[in-house]
């Protein structure tokens, strides 16, 4: 031992990031939806047909998906309060 600190190495420190993949997974459904109005305007203004139906299957799926992983969440933690 030299007295010296080993750094910890770059798996180890994103393997110490908890709830990791629902953080990663909650940034993707807000940008790929915040994309997804982004161009349903593009589609309006170019082209003047409204993207509505669209916009909606698109908001809708990414929406749903956020609503299943803040439920699994929500059920999980009253989970490990119980026991």
């Amino acid at each position: 031992m030299s007295g010296k600190r080993e750094k910890p190495g770059l798996l180890d420190r994103i393997r110490a990031i908890p709830h990791l993949f629902a953080k990663i997974t909650v940034l993707y459904c807000v940008a790929f939806a915040s994309g997804a109005s982004i161009w349903s305007l593009r589609i309006l203004s170019r082209t003047g047909h409204d993207p509505a139906n669209l916009l909606a299957i698109i908001l809708g799926f990414f929406g749903g998906e956020l609503l299943i992983m803040g439920l699994k969440t929500i059920t999980e933690k009253r989970g490990q309060k119980d026991e």
